[in-house]
């Protein structure tokens, strides 16, 4: 039997044979849960330890599950408040077994009896400076036997934004190295850029900007104590919304660019929620909503009116990452409807009543996109770029008259990149680059003793 997870819906069960999935678990949305992962199955081969992720702080939990058991069958008790991966380790008695999991950045175990299936005992630290690259002790992934444990150290790195060409060739850096760590976007003129900084570890982010007119000064912009993510431009470039789970879930704030006002809500539901794009025009805003029952959906909100958001597309696959062409006429997105993530380019029509329409046509344009491809339109709507599952920037010719045409996908000349932006122009790129080294696993022998 084989237990996986499906980002934003739950768990499921196969059989190693191959098979239909079958669900097992499923979101609790009055925890806030956003996912759920990382099964370790005990002993019995039918009861298994997994982390419920929530958007609330402190909610993120290690609970027992049970591959016989319905979703809303499963425990709804914790074993131990977690927001990092569990490991079952068994000892050298049949009865007991050890729960790893990360507390701070502490690899933690704790006895577990395997015939009453609960903790025992208190949690004691087996090793220290348990850490991966920016993410902190949040989300470490590490392996045990009952004889050997595996885990990742990597020393404090240094995150540059980095210029390149499309040949690939560096052009320089641009503000303090650390002074962004990820989701670096440029204002429409080009003149700044936001940035996301997690200073204050993996449970924690804050927005920072960067003039680049004036050699990269940083001025940080929100405050929070919690997680701010997703910083998108005004057309103008005088005010940013982004999203924050400052609230319990994140929902969409936006803020003046100059720190004249402080932030102001602008959406709130019960859902999670990212902004993505804003239109040339300045009429509508594109987000994700992550939905239990339809995985990652896109949606529009009307910034004139009665500012009523409405669905763009919703499916039982996960779309996101939208974002409208120069001329707003155009959506391109992410999808795994096929399978595995891949860019599509929809029209986008209002009609009358400022809704969309479905106006028909669907384009695949990529072949292989990668887990976070992040399309972006070129300022004259003529180019789509988006990264590879090789972690490679690729660009796709677009024209839209007569009739829409992509071009074959083309592999520009940049390295590896896993956070990025690109110039109007198209013709530079700007990229988080990490310059630590690689990470160091240490290997411990006898750790039960």
């Amino acid at each position: 039997m084989i237990v996986f997870g499906d980002r934003g819906v739950g768990l499921f069960r196969v059989p190693a044979s191959g098979g239909v999935p079958v669900q097992i678990t499923a979101l609790d949305p009055a925890r806030h849960e956003n996912s759920q992962y990382c099964p370790s199955f005990l002993p019995d081969g039918q009861h298994f330890v997994y982390l419920r992720s929530s958007t609330d702080e402190g909610k993120s939990a290690i609970y027992l599950g049970s591959v016989d058991a319905k979703p809303e069958q499963q425990s709804s008790t914790p074993l131990v408040a977690s927001n990092s991966q569990p490991v079952y380790a068994p000892s050298s008695n049949p009865n007991t077994g050890y729960l790893l999991f990360v507390r701070g950045v502490a690899l933690m175990a704790q006895p577990f009896d395997n015939r009453r299936l609960e903790l025992t005992g208190q949690a004691v630290p087996v090793a220290d400076q348990v850490r991966d690259r920016i993410s902190g002790a949040s989300y470490i992934y590490f392996s045990a036997s009952a004889n050997a444990l595996s885990f990742p150290h990597v020393s404090p790195s240094v995150s540059e934004l980095t210029w390149f060409d499309r040949a690939g060739k560096v052009l320089g850096t641009a503000g303090e190295p650390n002074s962004i760590e990820t989701n670096p976007r440029l204002s429409p003129d080009g003149s700044r850029l936001a940035g996301i900084n997690w200073a204050g570890g993996a449970d924690a982010s804050n927005i920072w900007l960067l003039d680049l007119s004036q050699g990269g000064t940083r001025t940080r912009f929100t405050f929070g104590s919690l997680v701010d993510r997703s910083p998108v431009w005004s057309p103008d470039g005088s005010l940013i919304v982004f999203s924050s789970n400052r609230d319990g879930r994140f929902n969409l704030y936006q803020k003046p660019t100059n720190g004249a006002k402080d932030e102001e809500i602008l959406l709130k539901s019960g859902d999670d929620k990212n902004p993505t794009s804003w239109s040339r025009d300045g009429r509508f805003l594109l987000y994700d909503v992550i939905d239990p029952k339809t995985n990652n959906d896109i949606w529009v909100l009307p910034l004139e009116s009665e500012k009523t958001p409405f669905r763009f597309l919703s499916t039982q696959f996960s779309e996101e990452q939208a974002s409208f062409s120069p001329d707003g006429r155009w959506v391109a997105y992410t999808s795994n409807e096929s399978g595995q993530n891949e860019i599509y380019v929809r029209p986008f029509s209002i009609n009358s009543a400022g809704k969309a329409v479905e106006a028909g046509g669907k384009w695949q344009i990529s072949n292989g996109a990668g887990t976070d491809p992040r399309p972006r339109w070129r300022g004259d709507g003529k180019e789509i770029y988006y990264r590879s599952r090789t972690e490679e920037l690729m660009a796709v010719d677009i024209a839209t008259t007569p009739a829409f045409r992509a071009g074959p996908p083309q592999l520009l000349g940049s390295p590896n990149v896993w956070s990025w932006d690109v110039s109007a122009d198209g013709k530079r790129f700007l990229s988080v680059v990490s310059t630590g080294g690689p990470p160091t696993y240490t290997l411990l022998l006898n750790w039960q003793k």
